[in-house]
């Protein structure tokens, strides 16, 4: 999968995200995302990332997607985080 293509899953499955990709090992099959969603309001952790790893299940059983590095943020909790990072 490309960037693209992996930002355009999350942002379709979970509406109203704002995604950013990056593949980390050089090719197509590692990558690191940044999901900040209204969806994720009320929500624990870890299920915050199994929402966002079952919109990859056919991919990661088949190998295409091999890691997902997940951080998963509403936007309440990314109003204090984007002061530390450099996207959105």
């Amino acid at each position: 999968m490309l960037n693209e293509d992996v930002k355009k899953r999350i942002e379709t499955g979970l509406e109203g995200s704002l995604v950013h990709v990056t593949e980390f090992s050089g090719g197509t099959d590692h990558y690191s995302v940044v999901v900040v969603t209204p969806a994720f309001e009320g929500v624990a952790l870890l299920k915050r990332h199994r929402m966002v790893l079952d919109l990859f299940q056919a991919e990661i059983g088949t190998g295409e997607v091999h890691a997902l590095s997940i951080k998963a943020f509403t936007p309440e909790q990314w109003q204090v985080e984007r002061t530390r990072t450099s996207f959105f």
